[in-house]
């Protein structure tokens, strides 16, 4: 319960910066075996862990492989990525550096067109 307090928290808090990025794991108990090692946070995103479990059941229904990652840019889905039929998530943290860093160029350049 305090795992899916603290999400809710995150996701849905009102930051003061016009673009804010998040980034939550989502695995089973089951399976912590197979959790994605990530840093405290990522090009200035948060990591945020969950617990399939703790989240309310439509969501657990909408998630078909753990752990899932997924990029949130201000609340909204961007980004994720999903384990294999074995359970295991193989992705480096620069891979999700990279997707933040080519969102952000993106909006730059549409900005300055």
């Amino acid at each position: 319960m305090k795992t899916l307090a603290t999400l809710l928290l995150i996701l849905f808090s009102s930051g003061a910066v016009a673009q804010e990025y998040k980034i939550v794991q989502i695995n089973t108990e089951w399976n912590s075996k197979n959790k994605v090692v990530l840093p405290y946070n990522i090009e200035n995103a948060p990591t945020v862990y969950a617990l399939l479990e703790d989240q309310p059941e439509n969501l657990q229904k909408q998630i078909q492989a753990v752990p899932i990652i997924i990029l949130f840019k201000d609340n909204k889905p961007l980004r994720q990525w999903a384990a294999d039929l074995s359970f295991k998530l193989n992705i480096d943290v620069e891979e999700i550096a990279y997707a933040i860093r080519e969102n952000k160029q993106k909006i730059y350049r549409r900005k300055t067109n």
